[in-house]
């Protein structure tokens, strides 16, 4: 085996070792709060050294990063894989559904992005940058250019207004306490509101 051939390999075992390690920082959440996640925590609960974990997080700011990245990138996945499903007109939607999907999935995850320590780790600078995020905006703006949709004066404030809006509406379903079915006719309303404006 190569020098490069092994150093690909070691890679490959620490970005498999943190996957695994995210996961059980979710857990961690989903039972206890964010209040309760730390490396400490986390080695306990994966039963390994502290000095295991500090190598592929640095510290607990940089495992609650890690987090919300799986967390965007397990947004994108879905996405992506439901294009070729999804009729273009329908794009706007989808994102919507499968984001609220992994809210209701991840509530307390999704909770704690308001706090300190999440805006610090930037859940939502992570989810602007993602590739399922400029998906959206590229719908809303190539609908505008094609006229199904009123041109406005600032298309990216269009697009955070729209976003905004769906985040508004999930996060109101997980703190009223929704059923799923009240969640989704909600989403759906709130989502009709939203494009009803842009509609020529």
């Amino acid at each position: 085996m190569t020098h490069k051939s092994a150093d690909v390999q070691t890679d490959s075992a620490h970005q498999e070792q943190r996957r695994q390690l995210v996961v059980q920082a979710r857990d961690i959440v989903r039972n206890h709060g964010m209040a309760a996640l730390n490396l400490q925590a986390l080695a306990e609960q994966a039963h390994l050294p502290l000095a295991t974990l500090e190598p592929l997080f640095g510290d607990t700011p940089g495992l609650i990063r890690a987090l919300y990245e799986s967390w965007v990138e397990e947004w994108q996945r879905r996405l992506m894989a439901a294009l070729p499903e999804t009729p273009p007109e329908a794009m706007l939607r989808q994102a919507a559904y499968i984001y609220r999907e992994l809210a209701c999935s991840d509530r307390a995850l999704f909770l704690a992005a308001s706090t300190p320590v999440a805006i610090e780790a930037d859940l939502f600078g992570m989810l602007s940058n993602s590739t399922a995020f400029e998906m959206f905006a590229n719908f809303i703006k190539a609908g505008m250019a094609q006229r199904k949709f009123r041109i406005t004066a600032d298309p990216d404030a269009t697009v955070r207004t729209l976003w905004a809006g769906i985040h508004g509406a999930v996060l109101i379903e997980i703190c009223s306490g929704y059923d799923e079915r009240t969640g989704k006719r909600r989403l759906e309303e709130g989502i009709s509101l939203l494009t009803r404006g842009l509609q020529q």
